[in-house]
């Protein structure tokens, strides 16, 4: 009965609708446009906030038959599908609504668990209830009408979120993530800058407070033009080119330079928008204060330039109508610093924290190990990171500790020098987080810890200052990096212990402060 009921609603809701346009229309299509929205903006997996959209990348096709076709009609939502437009007048375009622009296979089916059916997500002008909740409009206002010009799209007649361009599942309920009330589409022909090919090609290395190991990055100088390739950690914008202008002894980077096209998988490991987007460089006074260049003092004796303001990596141009929208990359207080390859002693690692957990039946010690390096030589040189790799020593052995396959199951091989960036298959026992490392070991009877950095240049190695650890039994001991030294465990009482209890502790440094740690 239940099917029965849901059948008939969804055949009512469905059969006014226009069918889905998935082949790209005849006609002249105009590709790589900048759409931006104010809309219903994803906040994280499930949750939406008013927002904007800015530099999705859209197309649209004047067609043979005289009418408009937009891809993509609904920002944020990857639906592969075309919404048509009918002439209404000059410059004036109708979308007659509902027209289908999704299909699946998620749709319930009461009589069988186990089955599912085809689910049509239908486009609507909807108007507001209460609660931010949407009802479609009557039949007889179900449209929506556009301007074009040959350039640019835009929306008419909605200029806030009382009434937008939503869509509708098949039994009429509202797709909550997904709403515009003003709608943009320009034609849209900037391109990444290139240095010309007589410039002169040097090299330097790159950091930041977000990224305080350097990497070096080409770049490119063309009188008093520099030109910086890969500034953007993301392998799709490794070939991309951004400009700065020198004028004595400051250098100036103007905002707003466009990369290309990413996506957010570019910069993120998972995500539900799978929308292309115009990306840009772009400059801020602070984390939140948009500025209209960037500018580096240059020391004329080492040709470092630094910089005290942030560079992010966006989707759209920035603009005061979205400045505090998050940027992809945050890049604060720049340092550009000539690149000379040279051997030299790696910086010691420095201690982060350990810890011995045993299992609830005390057949099995966990101990953990977690120190920050970085490729970097004791002046903060840059090393280069493939010639790197550190060694582990357990207790007082002289040898380096051999990890083996046999013990750590998603180890590739037997291993006792540990490159640089080394992660196991599942980034369990051998994780990598930025600078730091986190190690495991399984053996109850380890008591100390030492980590040695190596640097390999020409046959020969260079050693860093060993990292020593003492393993503590119970709990975790927290290790500030300015190295200080714990000089002894206390209880709240002042009593002496000899390590960390459960409980409340107060553990005493060589700088003479002192904190409290509590044991669960």
């Amino acid at each position: 009965m239940k099917k029965t009921l849901f059948s008939f609603c969804a055949l009512v809701l469905c059969l006014s609708a226009s069918a889905q346009l998935v082949e790209t229309p005849k006609g002249k299509l105009i590709d790589h446009m900048y759409r931006s929205s104010s809309s219903w903006v994803k906040k994280g997996w499930i949750g939406t906030e008013p927002g904007r959209y800015d530099g999705l990348v859209s197309k649209v096709v004047v067609g043979e038959d005289g009418c408009l076709y937009v891809y993509n009609p609904v920002s944020g939502f990857d639906s592969k599908s075309w919404l048509k437009l009918d002439p209404l007048s000059a410059g004036k375009y109708r979308a007659k609504l509902p027209q289908v622009i999704f299909k699946d296979n998620n749709g319930g089916d009461d009589d069988d668990e186990g089955a599912n059916t085809e689910r049509k997500f239908l486009l609507n002008r909807m108007s507001i209830k209460d609660n931010n909740q949407y009802e479609v409009v009557s039949k007889d206002n179900n449209f929506m009408d556009f301007s074009w010009d040959g350039q640019t799209l835009k929306m008419l007649g909605v200029g806030n979120k009382n009434e937008i361009l939503g869509i509708v599942y098949d039994n009429g309920s509202w797709e909550n993530r997904y709403g515009d009330w003003d709608v943009t589409i320009e034609s849209f022909e900037n391109t990444p800058v290139t240095p010309p090919t007589n410039a002169k090609t040097v090299q330097y290395t790159l950091s930041s407070k977000e990224e305080t190991s350097p990497r070096v990055i080409d770049a490119a100088i063309d009188g008093n033009d520099i030109y910086l390739k890969g500034i953007s950690k993301t392998s799709k914008l490794a070939n991309v080119w951004v400009k700065l202008t020198q004028n004595g002894n400051t250098a100036e980077m103007l905002t707003n330079q466009y990369l290309g096209t990413t996506v957010r998988t570019d910069f993120v490991r998972f995500s539900n928008d799978a929308s292309v987007y115009h990306t840009y460089a772009a400059a801020y006074s602070d984390a939140s204060t948009l500025a209209s260049k960037l500018t580096f003092s240059v020391n004329a004796e080492t040709g470092v330039l630094t910089c005290n303001n942030v560079l992010k990596i966006v989707f759209g141009k920035r603009s005061t109508e979205n400045a505090s929208v998050d940027g992809m990359e945050t890049f604060e207080s720049l340092v550009l610093t000539p690149f000379v390859k040279k051997a030299a002693k790696p910086a010691a690692p420095t201690l982060h924290y350990r810890s011995a957990v045993d299992s609830y039946d005390y057949s099995l010690t966990t101990i953990t190990l977690a120190f920050y390096v970085r490729n970097v030589d004791e002046s903060g040189n840059y090393l280069d990171p493939n010639n790197m790799y550190y060694n582990v020593y357990i207790n007082d052995n002289p040898q380096p500790f051999k990890f083996l396959k046999s013990q750590y199951y998603y180890l590739e091989k037997d291993m006792v020098d540990i490159p640089f960036n080394y992660q196991d298959k599942r980034n369990e026992d051998f994780k990598v987080a930025d600078d730091q490392r986190i190690l495991h070991f399984y053996d109850a009877h380890i008591k100390k810890l030492t980590v040695v950095m190596v640097y390999e240049q020409d046959g020969k190695k260079y050693q860093s200052e060993p990292m020593s650890a003492n393993v503590v039994t119970s709990g975790i001991d927290k290790v500030a990096t300015d190295n200080k030294v714990v000089v002894g465990y206390y209880g709240v009482d002042g009593s002496k212990r000899q390590q960390l209890e459960k409980g409340v502790n107060v553990v005493k440094y060589s700088d003479g402060s002192s904190k409290k740690i509590i044991v669960k």
